[in-house]
C-alpha cells in the first residue's frame, strides 16, 4: 500500500513566504556542492510603507464646509478663549450637588479634541475600518481602547497621522 505524505500546516504556511525566485542557482547555472544542488530558501524581503496619498475626491473638501461652518470656524478661537477665561463654576455649581465630573478646561479639551470611532476615523482619512486597523497596530495612528477593547482616537491624533504620513489629496 502506497504511504501518503503528511500535510504539515506550518511547513506550508512557512513555505509561502519564502523566496523561491533563483533558488539553488548561481549566475544563471545551478550550483552544486558534492554532488548535491544546494537550496537557499530566504524569507521575502517585506517593507512596511507609510500609507500613500489618496485621489482627489470628487467633490472639493470646501463643499463639506457651509458659509454657517466657516464663520463658526472663524470665530471658534476667540470664542473658546473668551468662553475659557471669562466664565467660571461658581454660579453653575450652586444648582448642582456634588462635585462636576470633569474642569472646565477638560471640558472644553473634550469639545476641540473629540473622541472617535473606528467608523469615524476611518471616514475621515476615506480608507475602510480594517486599514485604520492596520494604521494602529503598525504604530502609525495614536489610539487608545475602552473597557470593552474598542479602538477610540483622538482628532488631534488623526490630524497629526496626516500630517506625518502625507494623507492629503495629492495636488
Amino acid at each position: 500500500m502506497p504511504t501518503t505524505k503528511e500535510f504539515d500546516p506550518l511547513a506550508y504556511i512557512e513555505n509561502a513566504f519564502l523566496d523561491k525566485s533563483g533558488e539553488g542557482k548561481k549566475n544563471g547555472k545551478a550550483s552544486e556542492a558534492n554532488g548535491n544542488e544546494t537550496k537557499r530558501s530566504r524569507f521575502r524581503k517585506t517593507k512596511l510603507s507609510a500609507p500613500r496619498p489618496r485621489k482627489k475626491a470628487e467633490t472639493p473638501a470646501s463643499t463639506v464646509l457651509d458659509d454657517d461652518l466657516k464663520v463658526i470656524l472663524e470665530n471658534l478661537p476667540k470664542n473658546i478663549e473668551f468662553l475659557g477665561g471669562f466664565f467660571n463654576d461658581d454660579v453653575t455649581s450652586k444648582y448642582y450637588q456634588g462635585d462636576f465630573k470633569e474642569t472646565r478646561e477638560d471640558l472644553i479639551r473634550r469639545l476641540l479634541d473629540p473622541e472617535l470611532t473606528l467608523e469615524e476615523t476611518s471616514r475621515l482619512l476615506g480608507v475602510c475600518p480594517a486599514t485604520v486597523r492596520r494604521y494602529t497596530n503598525r504604530g502609525w495612528l495614536r489610539h487608545h481602547r475602552t473597557k470593552g477593547g474598542q479602538r477610540r482616537f483622538r482628532l488631534s491624533g488623526v490630524v497629526r497621522f496626516v500630517e506625518e504620513h502625507g494623507r492629503l489629496p495629492e495636488e
